[in-house]
């Protein structure tokens, strides 16, 4: 059966799927879309390609070239083994790529495909024997000096999703230009051999390496050596007890041996997330930014009488932690810009007790939170990038190759870098750090709500706000950021929202900004492509404003889902949880204010 739907180029474009598709699944699912001449439908799939976002391909598992399915991920390995060979030396093809996995339906598929076109062009790989989190392709990029690093997965995205996420050799996720250059090279190389499709005996090929044990290996010895002498013996001592999830996802082998080598009592797992379940049958989606993926855990911690609960997303680059508070009988769920604030003055605060004055860097993603900021102010310095721990990582980098030491980076969407070793969030290492700050806060009778509430007190209450809606269609995003750029007339932007004066804007899409001077304080942007700030985006739509009264408020869309995301913060003084509670109160009345008039959610059928 061949495409005849009256239009030229859709028929070209599903003719050619067909040729090229020998998976029997998305193969018949084409078919019936053309059996029952659901043309819009395969118009939806078939037109155009997925680029590489904040973090990878991503994108529903399905048929045609806008989703994730065998024919992109061959297509999508052909072209970076193609740009690889004209932009990587000899030596560093001959030590290959590495690729991992996580737990999702299809992912060990996607991993040996991408294997396979590896090896028939010669090229070495090191691919994980069982699923892995996600930092541990970076980790084991750098290890072997790699040409590159693949990850098959789709973090927190629902079930239904996967992704492809591509490091350069730096370790670090690919940027501008690579990625858009691999894009080019991928529509170099449509053509699929018959024999990339054979994966059969592909874990006995000879230039195929099962890097498993000695990765994992390496990466506990990085874990121990990061450690001081005097915190190992803190944690043996101190002997805390922690409730660990792995959100239905890879962590939960190597969150246990990371803690034991951490001298970290092995924390006690919620058996009905610990394994990985492609379905992840106990949430709605595994994103453990979301309240309800902490329940089970929380309960088992009440249960267990545990005060400390950490949560890995599925691939365990990022971490949720929570507190049971012995004072007011609640939880405490740290956001990321709180737990980003904790660890960023833990890892100074270590750093200092080493004995060093080096100046440190402390690097944020620019929607995140400002705090970290105020508290390196006189040790460091503080480097903002896009969005995206991408341009984290390679600003990471950067500052290593001009000799500075880049102590910590974070993002409020719970993802911290805790040390440059790893240029990429992960949530393995932040697990220890985190418990390692609990057992020497614990041991001092504090606790991590406790240093917050410090941290406050000494550089001011810093409080966010962060929401989303959801919105499939693109011509409404297309008409909630026209707006936004035409608020007060062609090419005039707001000047007052919900009765709050707007004093500057930065519209990152469009390059416009003004007043010139930037309303972030003593941010450093670097002007190098490490941050990315200085670059024109292209990673969608971004807006940043600031009222008079000192609210921040940016609005982008989200590089990996079909949602608009809104981010503010407010800094202020309010040294009691009372004060704080009201601030948080005033600020949420606030945005609900300002987001109502700005992006009108009923008008446009927001979500």
């Amino acid at each position: 059966m061949s495409c005849k739907s009256g239009d030229p180029y859709l028929d070209l474009v599903v003719n050619t799927w067909l040729k090229h598709d020998k998976n029997p699944t998305t193969y018949q699912e084409v078919l019936d879309y053309i059996e029952k001449s659901q043309w819009g439908k395969l118009k939806e799939i078939m037109h155009g390609r997925q680029k590489f976002g904040t973090a990878g391909l991503r994108g529903r598992m399905g048929a045609g070239y806008r989703c994730m399915n065998d024919v992109v991920v061959l297509q999508t390995a052909q072209g970076l083994c193609s740009y690889l060979q004209k932009e990587c030396s000899q030596s560093q093809l001959q030590n290959g790529i590495v690729v991992g996995y996580d737990g999702r339906y299809s992912s060990k598929r996607f991993a040996e495909l991408t294997a396979k076109v590896f090896i028939t062009a010669n090229i070495p790989v090191n691919i994980f024997s069982v699923v892995c989190p996600t930092p541990f392709v970076s980790f084991a990029t750098i290890l072997y000096e790699a040409a590159a690093g693949v990850m098959v997965t789709a973090s927190h995205n629902p079930k239904e999703d996967n992704g492809y996420k591509v490091y350069w050799g730096n370790g670090s996720q690919i940027i501008t230009p690579h990625d858009d250059e691999i894009l080019d090279e991928i529509l170099h190389c449509l053509e699929i051999p018959d024999d990339h499709w054979n994966i059969d005996e592909i874990r006995s090929h000879e230039l195929v390496k099962d890097c498993q044990k000695e990765v994992t290996s390496k990466y506990m010895e990085y874990i121990h050596e990061i450690l001081p002498q005097k915190l190992l013996d803190v944690n043996k001592k101190a002997n805390i007890d922690t409730i660990y999830s792995a959100m239905h996802g890879v962590g939960y082998n190597y969150v246990v041996e990371a803690f034991e080598t951490a001298n970290l009592k092995v924390p006690i797992s919620v058996k009905e997330q610990q394994d990985p379940d492609p379905d992840f049958s106990t949430v709605t989606f595994p994103n453990p930014e979301e309240v309800e993926c902490l329940k089970l855990s929380q309960r088992l911690a009440e249960q267990r009488g545990v005060r400390l609960v950490l949560v890995n997303d599925p691939d365990a680059d990022r971490l949720a932690v929570a507190e049971y508070n012995l004072s007011t009988k609640e939880w405490k769920v740290f956001t990321g810009n709180e737990m980003g604030a904790l660890l960023g003055w833990w890892l100074l605060h270590l750093h200092s007790s080493s004995g060093s004055d080096e100046k440190v860097y402390m690097i944020a993603s620019i929607v995140s939170s400002k705090m970290l900021r105020t508290i390196v102010q006189d040790k460091g310095y503080f480097v903002e990038t896009l969005t995206g721990f991408k341009w984290m990582g390679n600003t990471t980098l950067l500052l290593l190759e001009e000799g500075k030491l880049p102590l910590f980076a974070f993002e409020e969407a719970i993802g911290y870098m805790c040390h440059p070793r790893v240029p990429d969030k992960d949530g393995i290492s932040a697990a220890v750090q985190v418990a390692s700050l609990a057992s020497h806060l614990y041991t001092n009778g504090s606790c991590l709500v406790d240093q917050l509430q410090a941290l406050y007190k000494e550089f001011g209450y810093h409080v966010s706000h962060n929401a989303y809606f959801i919105c499939h269609e693109p011509a409404t995003i297309h008409k909630i950021f026209r707006r936004i750029r035409n608020y007060g007339g062609p090419g005039v932007y707001p000047k007052h929202v919900a009765g709050y004066e707007i004093v500057y804007v930065n519209d990152l899409t469009a390059g416009v900004k003004y007043p010139e001077q930037s309303a972030t304080g003593d941010a450093l942007h670097l002007n190098v492509l490490g941050t990315g700030l200085d670059r024109d985006y292209t990673s969608g739509e971004m807006i940043m404003l600031r009222c008079s009264n000192g609210l921040g408020v940016t609005i982008r869309t989200s590089g990996t889902e079909p949602k608009i995301k809104y981010y503010t913060e407010l800094i202020c003084n309010a040294p009691t949880c009372k004060s704080q509670a009201d601030t948080k109160a005033k600020l949420e009345k606030m945005v609900e204010e300002f987001i109502d008039e700005l992006l009108q959610p009923k008008e446009n059928g927001l979500k």
